[in-house]
């Protein structure tokens, strides 16, 4: 086994077994670190490439999507303008039927 494949994999597992214990600042960095990079990095070292490339994708998709609903699910709970015909929405209306006639219309 290389160095770096073992430097890698202890600090894989130090960082999963401090993030099962710590309850503090390191849960995120330590779950970061254990799931997503540090296993990419042992896919790269054990020429995976694309499992190692993929698995990265997948963790940027992950948490960008639940960057996503946390910023939609702590809005304030402000009330909202409640008008029905918003200028924008008159604009939006307005334009998708130009796009939809523009599909629709045959010769």
């Amino acid at each position: 086994m290389s160095p770096a494949f073992l430097i890698i994999a202890f600090v894989t597992l130090f960082a999963a077994a401090a993030a099962m214990s710590l309850r503090t600042w390191c849960i995120a960095r330590c779950r970061w670190w254990s799931r997503l990079a540090g296993l990419a990095a042992l896919y790269l070292t054990l020429d995976a490439q694309f499992v190692g490339f993929a698995q990265i994708l997948v963790y940027v998709g992950a948490v960008a999507i639940l960057i996503v609903f946390a910023v939609l699910l702590t809005r304030s709970d402000a009330t909202p303008n409640q008008t029905i015909l918003a200028p924008g929405w008159v604009v939006g209306i307005v334009v998708s039927a130009v796009v939809f006639a523009t599909l629709g219309w045959r010769r």
